[in-house]
C-alpha cells in the first residue's frame, strides 16, 4: 500500500473544489501540523508564523500569537528549532545548553536550575557530558529542542522535526512532542511533508499549495482520508 502524500491530497482538494484560501489561526494549547509539497512554502509559511517575515494583509489577524502586534513580544515567547542543527558539535550537550542559555540573558542561578531541568525532561543526563558531534541524530534533536525549551517557550516552532531519522528516532521525537504539550501546555507549530506523521501528532492540520493554505481541520478528519485513500484515489482516476 503506498503512503497517501500531500501531492494526493492537495489533488483530491481540488477535484472536491475545496480548496483555500483559508484563514490560518494558531490555537493556544494546540499542536498544528503544516503540510505543503514545496519545502520553500513551507519555510515561508513558518517564517511568516515566526514573524521573520511580514505577512499580507489579513493573514493571521485572529491568531492569538498576536502575530500583528507587539513583535517583540512574540518572539520573546517562542522557542525555534531549525531543520539545520545550530549546535557547535565541538561542545558537550551541557555546555551548548549553558551557551544558548545565556545569549537568552539567563542569569546564573536561572541557567543552572533550567539545564538541569531541560537535561532530565528530554532525557539527556547521560549523554549531557559527551560532545554533540558523538550524538545519534535523535539524540541532536532531542537536544535542538531542549535548547529551544530553555526560555520555557509559550510556543515551539519545528521545521521537520524528524527529517533524517529512522523510525524509531521519528516516534521518539513525536512522543516527546506529544508530552511537551500535554504536560506543560506548549502550543507547537511544525512543518513536514508526512502526511502520517501530521495525523499521528496533531490537533489540526493545514495544507499549503501555492503560497495558500487551501485545507484547515482535525487530525481525525486527515486520518479518515488516510483509512479511505485508496478507494478515492481509484474513483477519481489518481494513481
Amino acid at each position: 500500500m503506498n503512503a497517501f502524500t500531500v501531492e494526493d491530497l492537495i489533488r483530491h482538494l481540488e477535484r472536491l473544489q475545496a480548496r483555500g484560501p483559508i484563514p490560518l489561526d494558531v490555537k493556544g494549547g494546540e499542536v498544528l501540523g503544516v503540510l505543503c509539497i514545496s519545502g520553500q512554502g513551507r519555510r515561508t509559511l513558518i517564517s511568516i508564523l515566526m514573524t521573520m517575515l511580514f505577512p499580507v494583509s489579513g493573514f493571521a489577524e485572529r491568531s492569538p500569537l498576536a502575530i500583528l502586534g507587539n513583535l517583540g513580544d512574540v518572539r520573546r515567547s517562542m522557542g525555534i528549532v531549525l531543520q539545520e542543527p545550530v549546535l557547535d558539535p565541538a561542545l558537550t550537550g551541557r555546555e551548548n545548553l549553558d551557551f544558548h542559555a545565556r545569549l537568552h540573558g539567563l542569569d546564573g542561578r536561572t541557567r543552572t536550575r533550567r539545564i538541569a531541568e531541560v537535561i532530565d525532561l528530554f532525557g539527556l543526563p547521560e549523554s549531557a557530558g559527551a560532545v554533540v558531534g558523538t550524538y545519534s541524530p535523535a539524540m541532536v534533536r532531542r537536544l535542538e529542542i531542549a535548547r529551544a525549551f530553555l526560555a520555557h517557550p509559550g510556543i515551539l516552532f519545528l521545521a521537520e522535526p524528524t527529517d533524517g531519522l529512522d523510525e524509531p528516532g521519528r516516534r521518539e521525537i513525536w512522543s516527546l512532542l506529544r508530552r511537551l504539550n500535554r504536560e506543560r501546555k506548549v502550543t507547537i507549530v511544525f512543518t513536514t511533508h508526512d502526511v502520517g506523521e501530521a495525523a499521528a501528532v496533531c490537533n489540526r492540520i493545514a495544507v499549503v499549495d501555492g503560497g495558500e493554505v487551501v485545507a484547515l481541520d482535525t487530525a481525525e478528519t486527515f486520518q479518515a482520508f488516510m483509512v479511505t485513500r485508496n478507494g478515492m484515489l481509484e474513483s477519481d482516476g489518481i494513481s
